[in-house]
């Protein structure tokens, strides 16, 4: 922003992009804005059709628009999930938890994380929670109707699912106090002890105990307290009356993350965005200063902090310092309260910039790391670090929860929206000894039985409905019971196993015999591998189909390795 885009189809006509978007029919003489009561602001790009003098194509912070009459009407492209999304929370609500985020100028959002429809989780399955640019989301694990929201820079939300109601609870100096700082993304906790009991953080940490309505700070400036507009900016400093923008920036020396032990209420660690981490273990009374860090530059920006969820003495830490042009790994762990620390960034690969870190409810060397390229987990602790892929894209993810209840792994992309990891548990067998050698038949979590809805009328998953191809619909996880399993080698085809081995003939040069024609037509004629999983109960008998003299049916899937 700003940037010109000169019309192909005539002379002097010219596009201005900035917050609005503008056009000058005389080469800049003039300005006139071009209507956006139905289109977001905020421009990023422009494209024009070589055939078609009135089509525009616009790209902003709310995603892609096209015009059919030079700008006086617009269409919104509606099908393209590329959200940024800066957290993600996750509730307990019954039959299916909803998934929340807040997103970059595009308010805070809730919805399913699946439906109990035929067609999966359409975009009128999801609802508004709060608006502005949306950040941390948190909602209450008892009660799924009590969301907290936020808009830049702390304005904190409490959103009643049930009454659609928001109630401002940014916690505020006293008389006479400093005014607070507060982060873009300021960082909101539920208490893991008590859900009525919230933290925040400015420069201080701030609690409360009735669900945001007051609230205490139970520390000072944990920060270094800088003051940001006296600092040398290009070599100088610069007048209240220079060109400054203290709205749409953040404020610094501020608290970025917070976490509370699980196991010691008194426990509370807090990061800033200047390289400090502060812990107290008496609830607030006490705080002691953390400046350094093993093999990290001094001012780092301290991403994530968490508690472990087994050990009330083991804390990990994520920073970075990529605004400095570091774009190295660190994520360290500390096994003493924060008095010392070693870093656990294994086989991470360089320049790879880490934003989260979440730990498995039952094994706690079971990890996962967001970070700028994709999602990794550990089943070590940190020595080994794997990425998971599954489909899921090589973009930011920004966050990671656990849904604890289902146990699913749900991530926020900045830039393709929410990634969800159904059922991770089989990671909690993997080793990699097993990775090499065996064949794993995964336990199988309890499938949900109902009588999934037609809200289209139509019987296929994913199904449109006559809704046209523009009609976004993402897909619910499989109905049914799921098997995971893992093979360390895909099954072969006849002809997949003959030329796997004349491969390794023809690497050494050596000769080949040419297959019999009868091989050929066996290998035509054979089957695609397939795995076969036979279900019975306790007693041994068939659970689903049976054939007189046939035995139990198994479900045939085909082989992958």
């Amino acid at each position: 922003m700003p940037e010109l885009f000169a019309s192909p189809h005539q002379f002097d006509r010219v596009y201005q992009m900035d917050v609005r978007l503008h056009v000058t029919e005389d080469g800049g003489e003039n300005f006139t804005m071009l209507d956006h009561d139905t289109k977001h602001v905020d421009h990023h790009a422009m494209a024009f059709d070589p055939t078609d003098e009135n089509y525009l194509l616009v790209g902003n912070d709310g995603g892609v628009y096209e015009s059919y009459d030079l700008g006086e009407t617009w269409r919104f492209v509606n099908n393209l999930p590329i959200t940024q999304y800066y957290k993600v929370a996750v509730d307990y609500d019954e039959p299916f938890y909803n998934v929340y985020g807040g997103t970059q100028d595009n308010n805070s959002h809730g919805g399913p994380s699946r439906t109990d429809n035929n067609v999966g989780i359409r975009s009128s399955d999801w609802f508004v929670t709060l608006f502005g640019d949306g950040h941390q989301s948190a909602v209450d694990p008892n009660n799924p109707d009590i969301v907290y929201a936020q808009w830049q820079q702390g304005n904190l939300a409490r959103f009643d699912r049930k009454t659609g109601e928001n109630v401002y609870i940014r916690p505020q100096p006293a008389e006479g106090e400093p005014p607070e700082r507060y982060n873009w993304d300021s960082p909101i906790l539920i208490s893991p002890q008590k859900s009525s009991t919230l933290f925040f953080g400015t420069q201080r940490v701030w609690k409360s105990e009735d669900y945001g309505d007051t609230w205490t700070a139970i520390s000072g400036d944990l920060t270094r307290n800088e003051k940001r507009t006296r600092q040398p900016l290009m070599g100088r400093t610069w007048s209240f009356d220079s060109s400054w923008d203290l709205y749409a920036m953040s404020s610094f020396n501020t608290i970025t993350s917070l976490s509370q032990s699980p196991m010691v209420e008194g426990l509370v660690y807090a990061g800033t965005d200047d390289g400090l981490i502060h812990v107290t273990e008496d609830g607030g009374r006490n705080w002691r200063r953390i400046d350094k860090l093993p093999g990290v530059p001094s001012r780092f920006f301290v991403n994530d902090i968490k508690a472990d969820l087994h050990n009330p003495d083991v804390v990990y830490v994520v920073v970075d310092d990529h605004k400095s042009g570091d774009f190295s790994p660190y994520v360290l762990k500390s096994e003493n309260r924060g008095r010392s620390w070693k870093s656990i960034a294994g086989n991470l690969p360089e320049r790879h910039v880490l934003w989260r870190i979440v730990q498995d409810h039952e094994k706690p060397g079971l990890m996962f790391l967001g970070t700028e390229f994709g999602v990794f987990f550990t089943v070590n602790g940190g020595r080994e670090w794997t990425k998971l892929k599954g489909g899921s894209p090589n973009i930011p993810f920004r966050d990671l929860v656990i849904q604890t209840r289902e146990n699913d792994l749900v991530g926020a992309t900045f830039g393709r929206s929410f990634y969800i990891l159904d059922d991770y548990t089989p990671l909690r067998e993997m080793s990699t000894d097993m990775l090499k050698n065996d064949t794993v038949l995964f336990p199988v979590r309890k499938a949900r039985w109902y009588v999934p809805r037609r809200p289209l009328g139509c019987g296929e998953p994913g199904c449109a409905g006559s809704q046209g191809d523009s009609y976004y619909v993402a897909p619910n996880p499989d109905f049914g019971a799921t098997f995971t399993y893992y093979l360390p080698k895909a099954i072969q085809t006849g002809q997949e196993a003959r030329r796997e081995t004349e491969k390794e003939l023809e690497k050494e040069n050596q000769n080949v015999t040419f297959a019999s024609w009868d091989t050929i037509l066996k290998e035509q004629r054979e089957d695609a591998p397939a795995i076969v999983f036979t279900v019975t109960n306790s007693d041994g008998s068939c659970v689903g189909l049976a054939l007189p003299g046939a035995g139990c049916l198994g479900t045939r899937r085909r082989a992958r390795g």
